[in-house]
């Protein structure tokens, strides 16, 4: 079959704007999304309703909703979208410092520290090109890296949807800090001297989702008396200077935490699983050069971790 813009007599192009109205539900704001007139938007929904024989869009209460058969599009549309995307950004060894490409890329608080401090440092002589929108992952849905909105997500292994796009990349352990002036405990701390002292929690969120750490303490049935909680791992040191309390994060962190506040790292007195973490991608983007470059320089920082 010759290539068309058209198959089966559907404009290929109208595709965008249908992508748009269903995720917008508004001619308005799909006009603005797509950098076209709301008129010329009204025009292409016309001939989409006139081509699939559907209204696509009703009106419901004071918006605009999707008809039942428009919902069986979301999916379908938005992935061939972003398979086309994909497609233009594949180039045959393309340098880095060649990409222009804007990446929004999904992490935690403890990975923007540990692992892309060091990758916006590396890409601004590497990858000059590359401009970065970094988003928290407390919030994030994993429909948002399938749809195409986010290019990268680095989180906990065990958070990963598809393990077939996704990769290991660090291990850390745990450690706990201490103000150095603590005069209570020396360069080790037994079991019973941590259940005695007062710590620093970490509650994420709402405090539904447990941390590892908590996992761990409640798995050996132990008791911590927590006096602090923060909703944040940068949180625990400043928690613990100028007190007797003991806090407990991951190693790197730790490392890093101890140059700008005035904390010791000593061991953690029990068993704790280890932080594994893993970068994932949309399926489409595994030959992506700015995305493999992501990968392999994540990695190669993690191993000078080690």
């Amino acid at each position: 079959m010759p290539f068309s813009m058209r198959v089966n007599k559907l404009d290929l192009n109208q595709l965008v704007v249908l992508d748009a109205v269903l995720t917008y539900r508004s001619v308005s704001k799909a006009a603005a999304h797509v950098h076209l007139t709301q008129p010329a938007v009204s025009a292409s929904l016309g001939k989409l309703r006139q081509f699939f024989g559907d209204p696509i869009l009703v009106q419901q209460g004071s918006g605009m909703a999707p008809t039942p058969f428009a919902e069986t599009l979301v999916h379908p549309v938005r992935d061939l979208l972003v398979q086309a995307q994909a497609l233009t950004h594949r180039r045959p060894g393309r340098d880095p410092a060649d990409i222009q490409r804007r990446i929004t890329l999904v992490a935690s608080d403890y990975v923007q520290q540990v692992l892309l401090v060091s990758l916006l440092q590396r890409a601004n002589k590497e990858a000059p090109g590359l401009s970065f929108e970094i988003r928290s992952i407390s919030g994030y849905l994993n429909r948002e890296l399938e749809q195409g909105d986010v290019d990268l997500v680095v989180s906990l292994a065990s958070g990963i949807g598809d393990p077939t796009n996704s990769e290991i990349i660090f291990r850390d352990s745990w450690s706990c800090i201490l103000c150095k002036e603590n005069p209570s405990i020396g360069s080790e701390v037994s079991l019973a001297e941590y259940l005695s002292a007062g710590h620093v929690g970490v509650v994420l969120g709402s405090g539904r989702v447990p941390t590892l750490d908590q996992v761990a303490v409640d798995r050996l049935g132990l008791k911590r008396r927590l006096e602090v909680h923060v909703p944040s791992f940068f949180m625990v040191a400043p928690c613990v200077v100028g007190t007797e309390r003991l806090g407990l994060i991951q190693t790197q962190l730790a490392k890093i935490l101890s140059q700008k506040w005035p904390v010791r790292i000593i061991p953690v007195p029990f068993e704790i699983e280890e932080v594994v973490t893993a970068v994932q991608w949309h399926r489409y983007q595994a030959h992506d050069p700015a995305i493999q470059w992501i990968r392999q320089t994540l990695k190669h920082i993690a191993n000078g971790l080690k």
